[in-house]
């Protein structure tokens, strides 16, 4: 004997469900950040300067050092140094809620509905929002700032609206 699908009642507690994703600070924006900044003050340098080759590698030689000693200290000081290095623009960008239809509402703002431009990268998950008032909104999540469980959530969500 089969048993009758409760597709219509699934369907509807599918649909309902929200989850809250946390962002924490990342620390590949803090390393992207510092490489910018160390690549631009070094070219601007070498422009006004005239840097040799020996001293560019001397440069490249203490970051990758510096990289490395920063990520052997404990977590909780990694995290107070990470939101002095990663100040986001937007503050209230620290959490928002996920539908599994992919409707997202970041605090106090209307909600948006992911579009099918959006993307999954090797460093993190690039938002497309579908366009309101024509002003189509992005915004760039890291793979490290997101637990696995609000990556795979948020990875489900980008690839349901793709289908």
């Amino acid at each position: 004997m089969k048993i009758k699908n409760l597709t219509p009642w699934c369907n509807l507690y599918y649909s309902e469900l929200r989850y809250n994703i946390k962002i924490s600070p990342s620390a590949h924006r803090a390393i992207f950040n510092l490489l910018f900044y160390v690549g631009f003050g070094y070219i601007t340098l070498t422009i006004i300067v005239g840097f040799t080759l020996w001293l560019g590698l001397l440069i490249a030689f203490v970051l990758v050092l510096f990289v490395f000693l920063f990520r052997q200290l404990p977590v909780p000081i990694i995290n107070r140094w990470l939101t002095l290095f990663t100040a986001s623009e937007d503050k209230n960008a620290t959490s928002f809620i996920l539908s599994d239809t992919g409707e997202c509402q970041f605090s106090g703002q209307e909600p948006l509905q992911i579009s099918a431009n959006s993307q999954i990268n090797l460093w993190g998950y690039w938002l497309v929002f579908t366009p309101k008032d024509f002003a189509i909104t992005k915004q760039f999540i890291f793979k490290d700032s997101l637990s696995s469980e609000d990556q795979a959530r948020l990875a489900r969500s980008i690839m349901r609206v793709q289908r």
